[in-house]
C-alpha cells in the first residue's frame, strides 16, 4: 500500500480526513526549556538513538556505552547507575518500572532490576544461529509488562514473555530501526534503518497484519494512545522535506502532510497521552554548516495542517533532537539532542494536566487482557 497525499474530494471529506487523530490542543503557548539536567558524552556518535526513557515512578535512564546512568524527577538529583556486558543499543523501562530491558552488542538482551540497578536476567536473539553476532537495536515492551519485543541489526524480530522466553519471531531484510506495541496489545509496529516500509503484525505472535510502502525514508514511528490503531509513521523525502502520515490500519486510510516547504529532516515523534497533540523534531538540512540550536526546532501539532505550539529556529536551548519521552503525568518532554544534552521541556501546566478531561477514547480491554492473563503467549 503506498501512502498517498490526502485529496479533499467530497467523497473523502469524512471525520478521518478532516481531522485524522484525536486531539484536546492546548489554548497558548506552553512549550519551554525547563534544565539542562545531564552531560551524555558520546551520545552523538551513538548510531541508534533511543538510549533514554522515563519510567512510571519518575526515574529517567540514559544509556552510554556499557554503563546507564539512573536520575530521579522527585529528588533532583542521581541516585544510581548500571553495567552491562557489552555496549548499550537500546533502553526501555517496563511499564510499572520495575524493570529495566537493555539491547546490547554481541546479540543480548539484559533485564535488570530497577530498585537495584542489577541484572536479573536475559536471553540472546535467535540470529544467533543464523550467522555472525548482531547487536539489538530496538526494544518495547507490552502495556501490560508481561511480555516485550526486540529487533536486531540482522533484521530479526522476536517477541519475549516477561521471563525472556520466546514467543515467537520475524526477519525482516533490514536493521531494525524501531519497534512499538501498540496502546491496548494487538498490534506491534516496526520500521527499519533507511527503509520505506512499515510493518504492523499482531502482537504477540508477529503474524503480518499490513504494510505500508512509502517512497520515503521512514525515520520513527509512534502509535495514538486513545485511537490504538492509528499509526504516525515520520518520514524525510530524498529531497530532505519532512512529511508526516497518519496511518488508520484497520481501515487502511491515510493522511499525509508535509510539515515545511523548507528542507528539514525529521528526527523523531511523539504522540502526547495527556492531549493527542502530535509532538515533532525537526532539523533544518539547509541550515547544517550553522549552530546546531539555530536550525532546529520542536513543534507541536494538533491536526496536519495546524500547529498548537513550538520553539526553536531564532530561539534559544533547542539542539538537534534525536529522540525523547513524555514524564508518567504528561507534563514534561525529556529530550537527547546531538549536542549531548538531556534536556527537560515544561509541555503543558501541571495543575491543568491533572485537571483536564483529554475526552480519550476507551479502547477495547480484550487484547490487553489477554496479554496479562497469558503472560504474552498467544491465544489468537
Amino acid at each position: 500500500m503506498k501512502i498517498q497525499e490526502a485529496q479533499t474530494t467530497e467523497y473523502q471529506k469524512d471525520d478521518f480526513y478532516m481531522n485524522p487523530w484525536p486531539c484536546v490542543p492546548r489554548k497558548k503557548n506552553f512549550l519551554t526549556s525547563a534544565d539542562s539536567i545531564l552531560d551524555l558524552p558520546t551520545y552523538s556518535y551513538a548510531a541508534f538513538p533511543e538510549l533514554l526513557d522515563w519510567s512510571s515512578d519518575n526515574i529517567l535512564v540514559a544509556a552510554l556505552g556499557r554503563n546507564y546512568h539512573k536520575w530521579s524527577w522527585h529528588t533532583q538529583s542521581l541516585i544510581g547507575q548500571g553495567i552491562t556486558q557489552y555496549e548499550i543499543q537500546c533502553c526501555k523501562f517496563e511499564p510499572k518500572g520495575e524493570l529495566l530491558a537493555l539491547g546490547t552488542d554481541m546479540r543480548m538482551i539484559e533485564i535488570h532490576n530497577n530498585s537495584i540497578s542489577k541484572r536479573i536476567g536475559g536471553t540472546a536473539c535467535r540470529c544467533v544461529s543464523i550467522d555472525a553476532p548482531c547487536s539489538i537495536t530496538a526494544i518495547d515492551w507490552s502495556p501490560t509488562g508481561n511480555s516485550f519485543i526486540t529487533g536486531c541489526s540482522r533484521g530479526m524480530l522476536a517477541s519475549y514473555s516477561r521471563e525472556y522466553k520466546m514467543i515467537s519471531w520475524r526477519p525482516v531484510p533490514q536493521a531494525v530501526l524501531a519497534v512499538r506495541v501498540s496502546p491496548n496489545a494487538r498490534y506491534v509496529a516496526a520500521a527499519a534503518v533507511n527503509g520505506v516500509v512499515a510493518l504492523v503484525m499482531t502482537w504477540p505472535g508477529l503474524h503480518l497484519v499490513s504494510s505500508l510502502d512509502s517512497d520515503w525514508t521512514i525515520k520513527t514511528i509512534t502509535w495514538h494512545p486513545w485511537r490504538t490503531a492509528l499509526l504516525g509513521v515520520g518520514t524525510v523525502t530524498g529531497s530532505h522535506h519532512a512529511h508526516v502520515a497518519v496511518w488508520d490500519v484497520p481501515t487502511a486510510r491515510v493522511q499525509e502532510t508535509t510539515l515545511s516547504k523548507s528542507r528539514y529532516s525529521l528526527d523523531a515523534m511523539l504522540f502526547s497521552h495527556k492531549t493527542g497533540e502530535l509532538v515533532v523534531s525537526l532539523w533544518n538540512t539547509e541550515r547544517q554548516s550553522s549552530s546546531l540550536k539555530t536550525c532546529s526546532q520542536l513543534v507541536v501539532m494538533s491536526g496536519p495542517n495546524t500547529v498548537t505550539d513550538q520553539w526553536g529556529e531564532g530561539q534559544t536551548g533547542v539542539d538537534r533532537v534525536r529522540t525523547m519521552v513524555f514524564s508518567p503525568d504528561g507534563t514534561k518532554l525529556a529530550t537527547a539532542t546531538a549536542e549531548e544534552d538531556l534536556i527537560i521541556w515544561n509541555f503543558l501546566p501541571e495543575d491543568n494536566a491533572k485537571k483536564k478531561n483529554t475526552m480519550s477514547k476507551r479502547f477495547s480491554s480484550l487484547p490487553a487482557y489477554l496479554d496479562m492473563v497469558t503472560h504474552g503467549v498467544s491465544l489468537r
